[in-house]
């Protein structure tokens, strides 16, 4: 089964552990779910500051892994909401 590694943007340690899924599109579906957990528990400080936040997906421990696909949030306001 193929080992998958998810690195994020406001994280300073790598994920060299990896996780076992069937295919990349179980690998889309975590990044996707493990996202929606950050979101929800209010981890990205510095989107709202218009830094964008990214979950990095690759097929190896970096920086020698080849990256699969990457999940990125842009948070942007316009006007003077606050």
């Amino acid at each position: 089964m193929p080992r998958y590694f998810f690195h994020t943007s406001e994280c300073p340690s790598l994920d060299e552990a990896g996780t076992e899924l069937p295919d990349i599109a179980a690998a889309k579906a975590e990044a996707l779910q493990t996202s929606g957990q950050i979101i929800k528990q209010g981890s990205m400080g510095s989107l709202w500051k218009g830094i964008p936040w990214e979950m990095k997906v690759t097929d190896g421990p970096l920086p020698d892994g080849q990256t699969l696909f990457v999940v990125r949030l842009t948070a942007i306001q316009y006007g003077s909401a606050s």
